[in-house]
């Protein structure tokens, strides 16, 4: 199951770069920091999740997908804004200009 979540990931990941690549998107290294964190975050909660309920505890699973999981896609849905905002920003001065 992790072999598969991997090669998604991986895939998803040379996808991204291809992508922001053809349509000429800048990425800081600290927007890739935060989506990495951020997916981190995400696979340990799910991870922790399915753990919980396969050892049949009643309320932990909730609680990991809480604590880890609501910060992970925090941190997933900045990586993502702060490019799309400032790509945004910029054709807004662009058009302001003309």
């Amino acid at each position: 199951m992790w072999m598969l979540a991997g090669i998604a990931l991986g895939a998803g990941l040379i996808f991204l770069i291809v992508w922001l690549r053809a349509h000429s998107v800048k990425v800081t290294w600290y927007e890739w920091v935060l989506g990495a964190v951020g997916m981190a975050l995400v696979l340990f909660a799910y991870q922790n999740h399915q753990a919980s309920i396969a050892e049949l505890h009643p309320r932990v699973p909730g609680m990991f997908l809480l604590v880890f999981g609501l910060p992970g896609l925090l941190l997933l849905a900045l990586g993502v804004f702060l490019p799309w905002y400032r790509r945004y920003k910029a054709g807004k001065k662009i058009e302001k200009r003309a």
